[in-house]
């Protein structure tokens, strides 16, 4: 996150709250005092940001899992634009951030609601991250792949998926890494705990980011990624960084608003794969 202010020329440090600047979650704009309605969305994508303009809603607040945007298929992680965050000063629309709380957490969070819609028994963690894990190993009720791949596309409310590796048959034990999970170390930690498909958010990289020095180490990633699944016997599935940590908010988020008695709207992005 401070890198893509920076590169922006954003000091976002004179207008996010200090708790946040430290650790990069939690209450991270504080536009008002009061919060009347809670909006939740993955990303701070600009339809997304502009959806929650056009309702002129007052006192509300915006609850992401990224405090930033992302072109998975473009420059990768941006900013929240500096008007955006003018204007929800002036309409006392407050940005909350829960990124590594959400991916560790096992009841609610990102990999927990991916576990829940598949109805799969979770035998292990993996993929260490923050205070826990990023990732989960279980098992299900064998399923045809074809199948499984199609519900999928419902589950996540995406038109297409990124599917590689080894398409095999039947598919009954999977890896789950909501959100960025092309990393060989993620890969080799699925494939060696016998996994027969491996489902994340992206598990190849596809942005080119604005920075060079992060260009070209996202260039050799994507050859090790390249190289190292050309002939993988584990199904690899994408549904899009997104789509993937979006699930938690429509699942469960909102549920967990109206518990405390906040009315709650989740809002996806029109374009999973931007």
């Amino acid at each position: 996150m401070p890198r893509v202010y920076a590169d922006a020329g954003y000091d976002y440090t004179k207008k996010f709250e200090a708790g946040f600047c430290a650790k990069y979650n939690g209450l991270m704009l504080r536009a008002g005092d009061t919060v009347e309605k809670i909006f939740c969305s993955a990303f701070a994508a600009p339809d997304v940001l502009q959806r929650i303009l056009d309702t002129n809603t007052n006192d509300a607040m915006l609850f992401l899992h990224h405090p930033v945007d992302l072109e998975v298929c473009g420059a990768g992680f941006l900013p929240v634009p500096s008007d955006v965050i003018s204007e929800f000063e002036r309409m006392r629309i407050s940005i909350y951030s829960c990124h590594a709380p959400l991916d560790c957490h096992d009841k609610i969070g990102t990999n927990a609601a991916i576990v829940q819609a598949l109805g799969m028994k979770v035998e292990k963690e993996f993929v260490r991250y923050g205070l826990g894990y990023a990732g989960r190993i279980g098992t299900m009720e064998v399923q045809d792949t074809d199948l499984l791949l199609k519900r999928i596309r419902g589950i996540f409310g995406v038109s297409r998926l990124e599917v590689g590796g080894c398409l095999k048959s039947a598919v009954a034990r999977i890896a789950i890494v909501a959100g960025g999970g092309d990393e060989i170390g993620h890969l080799r930690q699925a494939y060696e705990n016998s996994c027969d498909m491996y489902l994340t958010g992206e598990w190849y990289p596809r942005y080119t980011p604005q920075d060079e020095d992060v260009r070209l180490s996202v260039a050799r990633l994507k050859e090790e990624i390249a190289s190292f699944t050309q002939n993988l016997k584990m199904v690899l599935v994408g549904v899009s960084h997104a789509a993937s940590e979006y699930l938690v908010m429509k699942k469960q988020m909102i549920d967990y608003f109206d518990c405390k008695g906040i009315p709650a709207e989740a809002i996806p992005q029109e374009n999973w794969w931007r």
